[in-house]
């Protein structure tokens, strides 16, 4: 039986059990403030799920605004 999935969704990376990757780290710094504006960044273009978004893309913004600040002790 021949593969009947579209040219976009065989592009497509996976995803399937990438949520057992996540791993959230230890702070060490006891006092740091996220500031509103990056907060409002970071919301402005959230991730829901829809098979149209790629998760990819979303990660590589969220680290493109994340990396733009540094706390002391924090990853």
């Amino acid at each position: 039986m021949a593969d009947q999935r579209t040219m976009a969704e065989l592009l497509r990376a996976p995803t399937e059990s990438y949520a057992k990757a996540i791993v959230v780290p230890s702070i060490p710094a006891e006092h740091f403030k996220l500031k509103h504006s990056l907060i409002n960044l970071v919301t402005s273009k959230q991730f829901f799920g829809f098979e149209k978004e790629d998760p990819h893309a979303h990660i590589r913004y969220f680290n493109k605004i994340t990396s733009t600040l540094k706390y002391k002790d924090v990853p």
